[in-house]
């Protein structure tokens, strides 16, 4: 069984595959989980499209699979972390961290979150305003 990713890059083809292999855009989890890579231009010019295939690992079964989802630690889910990482770094030249899961999608994280709000009087202090 395996798993499958993509997106698309605003970006030709031949400068994605060279960025993709310039360490400075390092992808860590799709490097470092024997996955099949493929660039293919968008249809109409729309830049090029990165397919990520994953070799799934049976390690524990259905269970270990069910903990790593809960984890935020699922190869797919890094996958998909990296692939977006890549594409915000290479169309803007930065990644955008949010208050809200900044390290990517964790479970631990998602119960500390909180609607949005106002800032109150001491947290307005602290930022200067």
């Amino acid at each position: 069984m395996s798993s499958k990713a993509s997106i698309t890059v605003l970006r030709p083809r031949e400068e994605v595959e060279r960025l993709w292999r310039d360490p400075h855009y390092r992808t860590e989890h799709i490097e470092g989980a024997g996955a099949t890579v493929r660039f293919v231009q968008a249809p109409g010019d729309r830049g090029t499209e990165i397919h990520v295939e994953l070799g799934q690992s049976a390690r524990a079964g259905k269970l270990g699979q069910a903990v790593q989802k809960l984890r935020g630690s699922e190869p797919l889910s890094k996958a998909k972390d990296d692939l977006r990482r890549f594409k915000q770094f290479v169309e803007t030249g930065e990644i955008p961290r949010s208050d809200a899961v900044p390290e990517g999608e964790l479970l631990e994280r998602k119960f500390k979150q909180r609607p949005a709000q106002p800032l109150t009087q001491d947290e307005l202090q602290k930022v200067g305003a």
